[in-house]
């Protein structure tokens, strides 16, 4: 079942999962989905019976009037504008210079659940200027970065200071409850975004549904919708790019116009429809990492994770028993396997009760916990919402009294379906509920827990047919002047995410907390990861993660990946390790899969496959330092991991000029080009401009043959074109951008003086830190590293090393009080040199030659500057 995707395919799978399904929920609960799906259609016909018929189309219609918004606090400095139109009213208030809030009315506004800091309270740096535009125009507003035209018809337009067009709005629309937003997109403007999208990295020519759906256990290429949706549009454009955010819970229809062909095509338009509330959105102006910044500004910072979630984490949904569990971390242990997590699905609870463990199959989790941890591996239990329905379960019972779940038209609370059978769901749009949710985190937390999982949080109520989640008419608190699951339903997840999160800050404040969701919205990222859900095993599905991935980046979520191997089918060996070589460069890296699918732990593999399986797990735990730098990047600026090769480079080397679905830069340092069909030995791949080295950094499998050659071949590779690199299994394609001090743990490499053990220390940390020096041909080269105890609160280093010269001398700044390592090992790839002076004494140097390239390597203490001498 790895072949390619296709509807009918993916059709008998998703059968084939609702049957396994059922039939392993019982009878009970077979039942009850049976009487919830006809539930659920005769809502949904009686809702289309009472649906009121088509409402006239109306536009804003003309400028009546318009007037500054001044700051009382500032003397009377301008903010923004008011206008008044025949048929609404627009806001327009700047937050920075290069950030602007566009709110159209009449229409409730919504709660600033997304928001992490109060507009009101945000002002522009520079100074706001007003013209009143004369008779063609209703006003113009001057910041230092941009200039905003309202027109008399309630167009928007906004342009560089140099006179180059950003953004084109048309006037929105409103069609009964329906409020549309229309855009124009420039010629060759290129769109990306709306969170977790099975699409291109540029959305031109799609259309999207934004409401937070399960797509039924298995998705693939051209599903719609998934399980977060985030109304976030990035515009890229050589002129400036643009990102919008509109602050808007309720179902949309997104269609972006254009086409993906050429660069030159017509402008087309963008439409949002939204089911309901008001216009608002945000726009914010300047390159991809400003854009970022600024969103994550307003919505909040990507929390800082403890090191280990960036490890290797193993999970599948059968999983039944502690023995189990033992088993599994015995066997990492005896292949020399590093292994930081795994993740307990629905079996270790009681009867699928949340909050609860099954003490017959898992008689004692503390200890079952402490002896992981004394390996380094952590435990992670999932959580789902929706609470069974039984008046003995004191989770249920004490919902029910204390008026925490959501309810019907009737008062009471709605029962949908899902793993325990009839349940109840948390309204946790009540700030009151998701502090009596919180507090039954501290159940699984006391018994040794390290992470939740956040799952079935969309939310979905399972159903054979229909829309898996629960009724529109359901009511919800919404912080208590009250609504409907139709403004709701998207920002479910996201509360869900905030209580689970300050559960467990509140239960350890010293510690990081891990947690992951499958569903979220604007916002989430300063609470949770995410994965990207039921994937299909097929090569088409693992082609898809690179866009998807991307997408979320865009859209603000840095932390995410997706089930190794696809979790819905059965992947060959040769699939699985190509989505594993993927899965070791994205933030997320985790093997699960479906219940009753074969076991995919790194033994159930044969040789060559298990070998290099092993390997390129070693590989992830090498790649920690500079994946923890990265970590910190986002957690400082919003930047993703993984970004498009239109990203630019922050030291002044290339990208390019567009997006493109097969590859991705990792941070600044790498070109990842993972290969997403079967058979292939090389692929293609456009390079930017620049000279790039090509990092074969493990052992392949020849001719299915395991190749006993040393790691860390590098040759060069010039960009600007499109180049063949060889990718044979085993074999990642990356590229190291020249001009990069890229900072690894050689402790797990193939050259150190004895084999890796696969234990863990408890924080992570590097066993040999290791700077590995790419350079221009100048000889320059710079990197960035971060390091801490790896959790808590403690003082952390950040490392900035600088090469230069000729004889090549690399300098080693650091600040913070985080302690250096005792040792450390610094390559020169390209650099034959028979000495080596460390602050001033030499030190023996190391030359390896291997492929095009020879290196030398220096073994030695913590430096302030080291320098070659002999250089051939």
């Amino acid at each position: 079942m790895s072949g390619s995707s296709n509807p009918l395919r993916r059709a008998a799978l998703k059968a084939v999962l609702a049957v396994r399904e059922v039939h392993g929920l019982g009878l009970g609960t077979s039942n009850a989905i049976v009487g919830h799906s006809i539930e659920m259609a005769l809502d949904a016909w009686r809702e289309r019976r009472t649906a009121r018929g088509p409402a006239t189309t109306r536009s804003p219609g003309r400028l009546v009037s318009a007037l500054p918004i001044e700051d009382r606090d500032r003397d009377g400095a301008l903010l923004g504008a008011h206008c008044l139109f025949t048929e609404g009213e627009l806001e327009l208030r700047f937050l920075d210079d290069g950030l602007v809030r566009i709110t159209w009315g009449p229409g409730e506004l919504p709660v600033p659940w997304a928001l992490a800091v109060d507009p009101g309270e945000l002002r522009p740096r520079g100074n706001i200027v007003w013209d009143d535009g004369g008779s063609a125009v209703g006003c113009r507003l001057h910041s230092p970065s941009m200039a905003i035209e309202v027109g008399r018809g309630g167009d928007v337009t906004m342009r560089s200071p140099q006179g180059h067009l950003l953004r084109r709005e048309l006037p929105p629309l409103r069609r009964g409850a329906i409020v549309t937003s229309r855009s124009v997109l420039r010629p060759g403007e290129h769109v990306s975004g709306l969170g977790e999208q099975a699409w291109g990295v540029d959305l031109r020519g799609s259309a999207h549904r934004l409401w937070n759906r399960d797509p039924g256990g298995a998705w693939g290429p051209g599903q719609d919708p998934l399980y977060c949706g985030i109304p976030v549009l990035v515009g890229m454009h050589p002129d400036g790019d643009v990102l919008v955010f509109h602050e808007n819970t309720y179902d949309a229809e997104v269609r972006v116009g254009g086409g993906r062909g050429s660069a030159a095509a017509a402008p087309a338009q963008v439409e949002l429809a939204f089911a309901g509330g008001a216009l608002r959105h945000y726009v914010a102006i300047g390159g991809l990492p400003m854009l970022l910044d600024q969103y994550t500004v307003l919505t909040g910072r990507p929390a800082m994770p403890p090191r280990w979630a960036l490890g290797y984490h193993q999970c599948k949904w059968g999983y039944r028993s502690e023995s189990d569990i033992r088993e599994i971390a015995e066997g990492f242990a005896d292949e020399s396997v590093p292994l930081s997590a795994v993740h307990l699905d629905i079996d270790y609870m009681d009867g699928y009760r949340v909050f609860s463990i099954d003490r017959e199959r898992f008689p004692d989790m503390p200890s079952l916990a402490g002896s992981l941890r004394e390996r380094g591996t952590r435990l992670v239990a999932i959580v789902d919402p929706a609470v069974k329905a039984d008046p003995s379960y004191d989770v249920y019972r004490d919902g029910v009294e204390g008026g925490h779940f959501v309810v019907g038209e009737d008062g009471h609370p709605f029962l949908g379906v899902v793993w325990p059978g009839r349940s109840a769901f948390p309204d946790f749009t009540d700030q009151a509920t998701r502090d009596w949710w919180a507090s039954w985190y501290r159940r699984l937390l006391d018994q040794g827990i390290s992470g939740i999982w956040h799952d079935m949080n969309e939310p979905t109520s399972i159903t054979l047919w229909g829309d898996r989640t629960l009724p529109s008419g359901i009511r919800h608190s919404v912080e208590g002047r009250g609504g409907d699951h139709r403004e709701c339903h998207n920002a479910y997840g996201l509360l869900m995410d905030r209580a689970g999160w300050e559960a467990m800050k509140d239960f350890d404040g010293e510690r990081r907390p891990f947690l992951l969701s499958r569903s979220g919205w604007a916002g989430m990222q300063r609470w949770a990861w995410n994965w990207t859900g039921d994937i299909e095993s097929s090569w088409d599905g693992l082609h898809q993660q690179i866009a998807t991935a991307i997408g979320l980046g865009l859209s603000g979520v840095p932390f995410t990946g997706s089930d190794i191997g696809g979790f819905s089918g059965i992947p060959d060996s040769e699939l699985y390790l190509r989505w594993l070589e993927l899965s070791v460069f994205m933030p997320f890296c985790r093997t699960h899969s479906v219940m009753g699918s074969p076991n995919r732990e790194p033994w159930r593999f044969q040789e060559p496959y298990r070998s290099a399986i092993d390997r390129l797990i070693r590989f992830r735990y090498r790649l920690l330092p500079y994946l923890y730098t990265l970590a910190r990047a986002a957690n400082l600026h919003g930047h993703p991991f993984v970004r498009p090769l239109c990203w630019p480079d922050e030291n002044g080397g290339s990208s390019l000029a567009r997006p493109v679905d097969d590859a991705f830069f990792l941070g600044n340092a790498l070109l990842v080009a993972p290969v997403t069909s079967p058979g292939a030995s090389s692929r293609s791949v456009e390079v930017p401009t620049g000279r790039w080295y090509s990092w074969r950094a493990l052992p392949a499998i020849i001719n299915g043959e395991a190749t006993d050659q040393e790691c860390d071949v590098v040759s060069t590779v010039e960009g600007g074109r499109v180049t063949t690199i060889a990718v044979p299994p085993g074999q990642p394609g990356v590229l190291v951008r020249e001009g990069t001090v890229l900072g690894l743990d050689d402790g797990w490499g193939s050259a150190v003086p004895e084999p890796a053990s696969g234990s863990l220390a408890l924080s992570h940390e590097p066993r040999l830190l290791s700077w590995h020096c790419f350079p221009k041909s100048d000889g320059s080269a710079v990197g960035v590293g971060f390091d801490d105890p790896g959790d808590g609160t403690e003082a952390s280093r950040t490392d900035r090393m600088t090469l230069s010269g000729a004889p090549p001398v690399l300098e080693w700044e650091h600040d913070g009080g985080y302690r250096l390592p005792d040792r450390v090992r610094v390559v020169f790839h390209g650099v034959r040199a028979s000495r080596a002076l460390v602050d001033g004494k030499e030190v023996e140097t190391t030359i390896r030659d291997v492929g095009e390239l020879p290196s030398t390597v220096v073994d030695t203490v913590p430096f302030g500057r080291l320098q070659l001498a002999s250089v051939r």
